[in-house]
């Protein structure tokens, strides 16, 4: 079989053997002008669009995966135009190159030696190529740019370089190039935030590059007119459309939608991540007289946490608690300006500015528990250690406005984590200001209106928003009277815990106020919200000097919101009264005949959170007992992971992918046999044997060559002379062929093809099967160019000269 050696006159040694050609063909390809032209409008095209991911990962090492990944794309792209690779050939490439690669140039995690790849390398890369986009999306952005999740910019920018420089070199068509590169751009801009991350990168310059790319192409393809008359003009012309377009997008763009500051923008994250249900986690205040003297659990006087790197008297917050629904404070799915809960990584992006403290929190084994975790300040990194470090880690969820952290397998003690964060600009006040600029338009909850009465009573003397809360603050200090409920013989029983409307009805409308921590924050919230003051409970604790924190540490206060967004938090010594004054004995007595006889004895447990209804505390207890389920990959050992994800499901999307394209020439061939009218039907039936024909590696002459000089070039076994004739007997011949004259043709052309596909190697076989030049050539027989009449002049007569 002889096999085309495209050769070409460049000097090269080996002039004229196979090896030579080959030779020849590679340094054209890579020192062709329009090669490294597209080289480069593909690796600035693709790098714009990669500058999406800007806001998504927190840190500088994504830009290096990014970066790693393009150009080896462009690399074996290079390599595959080059050496003509079939797409299939292409495709494997890319996949050894990102599991080989992946680890070292962008995960660079669980290597072996620094630098080669382990088990455990391959198994993120294959779960985070299919599931890491889930992951990514769902974390609260920007993402640590350091682990697995980096395996997505590395992945994007290896198959965005592939594609976009692989489809310029491999099709002419000058707009076909547009269609990569647009399809990475609109997808790294919807997988981005609610920040844009260059509107002018990825808007004006995008545009800009692209059409002159097309241009340049356009310009490729078109013969020059008159031995280059006309480039010019064409060039100017090309030029001022992009000066016009240019102007066009700098006016218009401002009025298009999501162009202003103000309009919302849509991604996929937002749709993507539904309101995390807090609900389902007992509001810490309701169990506040857990931490109370005398109670079943004994943690008045036990450490319940250790806290060290802080500035003395910084509070520790376990939860903010900012919706009451006239049966606790709990925390809100969504803010008031609708941030949610997100999940997050080890790392967080800063989002204020104050000192920045790192402190390590301890939990004893019989200390804190609850699925509320405490923190400080605004969190900006969280790392557990510990047996349950990774468990913990993979569910932390974050609420940024509140500042409210929660892991849902709780914490059970014997855990540690360090935790660094901003403290406020605004340290919690410990005493009243006359003065402070609070924000307004808050809504009271409904069913509170009896709180009217008293903050009016309680603040006839001031004027102001700020003024009447803090004289109603003022007032709870000097005339209220503080209890945790006493002993079960204690006749300080009848103060109940709890603060739905019920219980804060009766604190309110008591002759003298009597509670904890409990009743007097969630009071003081709810004035705050009668008179418009933004405002929310906080539990939590102040630690010791030593860090240490007791049951008796921990306290709820209640935060307002300045004018300008801040949250300030007031420490229960601003409303709280002394600890030592009990309610007096006829307020005792009062409140017995209220209450009655039937007393429940105080809440030695959390109870579960009314806001998740009756059946909560089942629910909570069968949060942890949920089964596994089997199609769910992280379930599985890591040995099965490795085979499915790794090799098994790669191998079954390439098998699928070469039984397509056979099954797609098959039917391609059966369908030109039988459309259209008989002869080009049996001219199609030719051209498809010629086609199969080189990509098996028959040099078959190009050009205006009839059928029997294509028909000497096949090798000797295979009776292609035969197809010829009949095929030129029933286009040429007397008689108009008939609609069975193709099928047979067709039988025939079966025949001298599986002659071809025995004779060639496997490998041979393999290529001609993934081949997709079939396909491109999309012109019908009957379109191709005739070779043009000729014209008959008559002879000049001579002249003769006289």
């Amino acid at each position: 079989m002889s096999i085309d050696p495209r050769a070409t006159s460049t000097g090269l040694p080996g002039a004229g053997t196979a090896a030579g050609s080959r030779l020849r063909a590679l340094a054209a390809g890579i020192a062709g002008r329009h090669a490294l032209v597209d080289l480069a409008f593909a690796a600035t095209l693709v790098g714009i669009a990669l500058v999406g991911f800007r806001t998504g990962f927190l840190g500088w090492q994504w830009v290096l995966a990014a970066v790693a990944g393009l150009v080896l794309g462009l690399v074996v792209a290079w390599l595959g135009a080059v050496r003509r690779w079939p797409v299939l050939l292409t495709a494997l490439v890319l996949v050894a190159v990102y599991f080989l690669l992946g680890g070292p140039l962008a995960v660079r995690d669980k290597l072996i030696a620094g630098a080669l790849p382990s088990l455990s390398t391959l198994v993120d890369l294959a779960t985070t190529s299919v599931t890491g986009w889930k992951r990514w999306l769902t974390l609260l952005p920007p993402v640590d740019a350091r682990g697995p999740l980096l395996a997505l910019p590395w992945l994007t920018g290896l198959v965005g370089g592939a594609l976009t420089f692989g489809v310029a070199r491999r099709w002419r068509s000058a707009p076909v190039v547009v269609v990569a590169p647009l399809v990475l751009l609109v997808g790294t801009i919807a997988m981005g935030t609610m920040q844009p991350a260059a509107k002018l990168v990825q808007g004006v310059l995008f545009a800009l590059v692209l059409i002159l790319w097309v241009v340049v192409r356009a310009a490729r393809a078109r013969a020059s007119m008159q031995n280059g008359a006309g480039s010019t003009g064409r060039a100017v012309t090309g030029a001022g459309l992009l000066v016009v377009a240019a102007l066009a997008a700098t006016v218009v763009a401002p009025h298009l939608p999501g162009a202003r500051e103000s309009d919302v923008r849509h991604v996929v994250r937002t749709q993507l991540v539904p309101p995390y249900d807090v609900a389902q986690f007992a509001s810490p205040l309701a169990g506040f007289r857990r931490y109370t003297e005398p109670n079943a659990a004994a943690l008045f006087d036990k450490t319940i946490l250790t806290v060290k790197g802080l500035p003395e008297g910084t509070p520790v917050r376990f939860a903010s608690l900012d919706k009451y629904d006239g049966l606790v404070w709990g925390a809100a799915d969504r803010t008031s300006e609708g941030v949610p809960f997100q999940q997050v990584g080890s790392r967080i992006a800063a989002r204020t500015t104050g000192t920045e403290v790192t402190a390590t929190v301890s939990v004893p084994e019989d200390g804190y528990r609850g699925a509320w975790l405490p923190t400080v300040g605004s969190p900006t990194a969280i790392s557990f250690t510990g047996a349950r470090a990774q468990a913990l880690a993979d569910q932390l969820w974050l609420n940024t406005g509140t500042e409210t952290a929660v892991v849902p397998a709780g914490l059970a003690g014997g855990e540690s984590y360090t935790m660094s964060a901003i403290l406020p600009r605004t340290a919690p006040l410990d005493a009243l200001p006359e003065e402070l600029p609070v924000a307004t338009g808050a809504s009271a909850p409904t069913d509170t209106a009896f709180l009217d009465a008293k903050v009016d009573a309680w603040t006839s003397t001031a004027s102001g928003a700020w003024q009447k809360f803090a004289a109603a603050a003022k007032y709870m200090s000097s005339n209220g009277a503080y209890t945790d409920g006493g002993t079960p013989n204690s006749i300080e029983k009848v103060y109940l815990p709890g603060h739905g409307l019920a219980r804060l009805s009766r604190f309110v409308g008591s002759t003298q106020l009597a509670g904890n921590d409990e009743q007097y924050a969630a009071a003081l919230a709810l004035v705050g919200q009668r008179l418009g003051i933004p405002t929310r409970v906080v539990m939590g604790a102040i630690p010791q000097a030593g860090g240490e924190v007791q049951g008796k540490d921990v306290h709820a206060w209640v935060e307002v919101q300045k004018e300008d967004g801040e949250w300030v938090g007031l420490l229960p010594t601003t409303f709280l009264p002394d600890r030592n004054k009990k309610p007096n004995e006829q307020q005792l007595r009062t409140e017995e005949q209220k209450v009655g006889a039937q007393v429940p004895p105080p809440a030695g447990t959390n109870p579960p959170s009314v806001l998740q209804g009756p059946d909560q505390a089942q629910n909570a207890t069968d949060l942890n007992k949920r089964k596994k389920n089997p199609f769910d990959p992280s379930s599985w050992p890591l040995w099965l992971q490795v085979l499915v994800l790794a090799l098994l499901l790669p191998l079954l999307v390439l098998t699928a992918i070469y039984g397509l394209i056979r099954g797609l020439k098959a039917r391609r061939r059966r369908r030109h046999a039988l459309r259209g009218p008989p002869t080009a039907r049996v001219a199609w039936v030719w051209r498809d044997l010629v086609t199969d024909a080189r990509t098996l590696g028959v040099a078959i002459p190009t050009g205006r060559s009839t059928r029997l000089e294509q028909a000497a070039a096949f090798p000797a076994p295979a009776p292609a002379a035969a197809v010829a004739a009949a095929a030129n007997a029933q286009v040429f011949g007397p008689d108009e062929p008939t609609d069975e004259g193709p099928i047979a043709l067709l039988a025939q052309a079966d025949a001298v093809r599986a002659e071809l596909r025995a004779g060639v190697s496997r490998w041979r076989r393999f290529r001609s099967d993934v081949s997709l030049r079939p396909f491109v050539d999309r012109r019908t027989p009957w379109s191709w160019p005739r070779l043009p009449k000729p014209t008959l002049t008559r002879p000049k007569k001579a002249v003769t000269a006289s």
